[in-house]
């Protein structure tokens, strides 16, 4: 049975049922537990994770360069190794999973980029190590790694993709007016780069058809 919630007049009802439909939503895919891997690492072994004393606990001091840099440091190491510790959570139960989450898969891969991309440069690699560990028993597609304007390093996830999901999903249409003719734009969410230019929506999407094999 379907439920127009516009047609509900009761502001108790309408919040009634628009939180269970809600919850239908993200319960179709959280109980499901994703298929073991062998070789899928354990995410709650937080083994040679980097440490450090707590942000609250490094004194600030806006005259000391050493200081402010010893600061930002904590800082960055908290909020990775924190997100570290949620992916290790979200692999075991599910938990972390937000209503944007395409999948449990799409959670721990964001919650391990986010490690990475918070750690200081230095202690980067143990985090990157996980992501690309995770990723790899996964066969997970869909994101990439860059550097922005400013030299800083960033990671950038997209829609998430298992290896038996292949390319569907990889390309999307958008639109680049300075690039007329061929200003219709089809990007490749595993590199962020642009893959084809085509004169029309029409051509760019049938384009993208053929490459992820839609029907």
């Amino acid at each position: 049975m379907s439920i127009d919630l516009m047609s509900i007049e009761d502001p108790e009802a309408f919040e009634f049922f628009a939180a269970a439909r809600k919850s239908l939503k993200r319960a179709a895919r959280l109980p499901v537990k994703p298929t073991p891997v062998a070789d899928e690492p354990d995410l709650s072994d937080l083994t040679g994770m980097p440490d450090g004393p707590h942000p609250n606990d490094v004194i600030d001091s806006s005259w000391v360069l050493s200081t402010m840099q010893a600061k930002l440091d904590a800082q960055k190491r908290f909020c990775a190794n924190e997100a570290a510790r949620k992916a290790g959570e979200c692999q075991a139960s599910g938990r972390w999973i937000r209503d944007w989450h395409t999948s449990r898969y799409s959670t721990v891969l964001s919650l391990l980029a986010a490690a990475e991309q918070n750690a200081p440069e230095a202690e980067r690699p143990w985090h990157a190590a996980r992501l690309d560990s995770y990723a790899a028993a996964h066969g997970l597609r869909g994101w990439y790694r860059g550097t922005d304007y400013c030299g800083r390093h960033y990671i950038q996830v997209n829609h998430i993709r298992t290896r038996e999901e292949g390319d569907q999903g990889r390309y999307f249409p958008t639109t680049a007016w300075r690039e007329a003719p061929r200003n219709h734009i089809v990007v490749d969410r595993d590199t962020g780069r642009t893959a084809y230019k085509a004169p029309s929506s029409g051509i760019a999407r049938q384009w993208i058809a053929e490459m992820e094999g839609s029907p």
